[in-house]
């Protein structure tokens, strides 16, 4: 591949070109970095060209030389000397590095790159490919395949990053590594740092240069150097920590950067060689990619999480308009003003009926009373809200909004009486008494969405709307009677037929308030 060789400060370093263009200057943002007044910010560029790779001057202050001529643009040979201000470098075609030290070089390596030496991702394997135990590619895959079945295997992610620290240790001769994740913002943040003896630590010493380095133009770095390169230079950060010998790849899995791995070892220069960073570069390709599956793991689990719990309340048709909805617009339930319509079912004379029974025979009797109205509100598309002692209380009008919420609630309590009907005829049969329900049905705006404690919260509804349910089942309904309040009367009176039974004086409220019977001995095919 071709590179760029040259001396500073009496350490020889060397660049592999594999950008183009590939900046020369001052500024740090360069891919060759010259500290000195000698070199403009920006001197010259190097770009590919074909099979050339041609350096061209950027308006520089001291110009550029190759072979002792200036040039504005040339087309560069084998062997030829740029230069630039006070520094020579020389340009090669070939990797040989005969008679030149790379104790301090800086290395990037392409994902395509390393995509066409190794393919490890699926697919990308040639049938028949076979390879010696002694090269590279061959170490780089008898590591990962130690590595790959531990990774994939689990599925939450913060285990995912342990093993991902494990791994490193135990592949390569880092002393510390640090996992850094992109937000959905694109800023770096950082997941897990360790010492080789499992210490966590506090920052990572990464650069934005190197950052932006690795994730957008897609390439592994090593330096054997970090102290002497301008590119790993975040400042006071990577003097306090001491790094010498680092390397940084991307978490890359087919053409997606989801963050990046930091490895480096303190004091010592040189620690790690091009095979480390191949093996560094396939590692995180197996991170990103078990990163992505326990993330993926971790959204399936909240959205089951999400469902049961819709579940608790919404009939199987509300549940999926609701996650549909969530799915489209991306966004939660919150709290809001809506307006609702809520249902009171409440059994008659149960304190008495249960003075007898044994506790698991009342369970079992509420379960069965329960049932009848959790189906009831459910085939109408209702919001089942809570179970109130031998009390259901229901909603309709939220989360989705129903226009015609007062005519579902009352539907409801009508198929709660079909249901109730069909129960006690069961249960006279068996020689048990009959169970009577007192109903009740009001309409108002309420605050509706997930209210409760830091620790504990419920999907319901608050407001006077459902104080006056709650007083008219207990107050004014009569066993088998479905109670009205005036909104909801004013909204259903087309199609139901209503009896006004005057205006009552409600406990807890201020002046006395319109009811109505719902006259059930009227209405045929709905509740018998």
């Amino acid at each position: 591949m071709p590179e760029l060789r040259w001396v500073e400060g009496a350490v020889p370093r060397r660049l592999q070109l594999v950008i183009s263009p590939s900046g020369i200057g001052r500024a740090s943002d360069n891919q060759v970095v010259l500290k000195d007044f000698s070199v403009s910010r920006h001197h010259a560029r190097l770009e590919k060209r074909g099979d050339n790779w041609c350096v061209v001057d950027l308006g520089s202050t001291n110009g550029i030389k190759v072979n002792a001529s200036y040039v504005t643009d040339a087309t560069l040979s084998d062997g030829d000397e740029l230069q630039v201000g006070n520094f020579t470098l020389s340009y090669h075609r070939g990797e040989s590095s005969a008679g030149f030290s790379v104790n301090s070089s800086t290395f990037l390596r392409t994902l395509e790159e390393f995509r066409e030496d190794f393919r490890i991702e699926p697919g990308q394997v040639k049938p028949g490919t076979q390879s010696t135990a002694a090269t590279p590619r061959e170490r780089v895959l008898e590591a990962l395949a130690q590595v790959a079945r531990t990774l994939l295997e689990v599925e939450e992610l913060e285990p995912v990053l342990d093993k991902v620290m494990a791994a490193i240790f135990e592949q390569l001769p880092a002393e510390r590594a640090y996992i850094l994740l992109f937000t959905p913002q694109g800023q770096a943040e950082l997941r897990i740092a360790r010492s080789r003896g499992g210490t966590p630590l506090a920052e990572a010493p990464v650069s934005q240069t190197i950052l932006d380095l690795v994730s957008r133009q897609k390439v592994a770095v090593l330096t054997s150097d970090a102290q002497a390169d301008e590119r790993f230079a975040a400042g006071l950060s990577v003097r306090l920590h001491q790094i010498r010998s680092a390397m940084c790849a991307p978490l890359w899995h087919r053409d997606r950067v989801i963050g990046v791995l930091f490895v480096d070892t303190p004091l010592a220069i040189g620690c790690f060689t091009t095979e480390h960073l191949d093996l560094l570069t396939a590692l995180a390709n197996y991170a990103a990619v078990a990163i992505d599956r326990a993330r993926l793991n971790d959204h399936i689990r909240e959205a089951r999480r999400i469902r049961e719990r819709l579940e608790r309340y919404h009939s199987p048709g509300v549940v999926e308009a609701i996650v549909g909805r969530q799915r489209s617009t991306g966004d939660a339930e919150r709290h809001e003003t809506r307006e609702v319509s809520v249902l009171f079912a409440d059994m008659v004379g149960f304190t008495a009926r249960c003075e007898g029974m044994e506790p698991p025979d009342v369970a079992r009797f509420l379960g069965e009373f329960f049932t009848l109205a959790s189906d009831s509100v459910f085939e109408v598309g209702g919001t089942l809200d809570k179970f109130i002692g031998d009390a259901a209380m229901a909603f309709f009008g939220a989360p989705l909004e129903q226009p015609d919420h007062a005519e579902r609630a009352v539907l409801a309590a009508l198929a709660l009486r079909r249901r109730l009907k069909a129960w006690n005829h069961e249960r006279e049969v068996a020689g048990l008494d009959v169970v009577e329900v007192r109903m009740a049905v009001n309409s108002g705006l309420v605050v509706v969405g997930d209210i409760g404690s830091a620790t504990r919260v419920d999907y319901t509804i608050l407001g006077n709307a459902v104080n006056v349910a709650s007083r008219l089942e207990d107050a004014v309904a009569q066993p088998g009677q479905i109670v009205l309040g005036a909104a909801t009367q004013r909204a259903i009176a087309h199609l139901f037929p209503t009896e006004h039974l005057g205006n009552v004086q409600l406990r807890g409220l201020q002046g006395k308030l319109p009811v109505f019977r719902l006259m059930t001995e009227e209405i045929t095919g709905v509740g018998d």
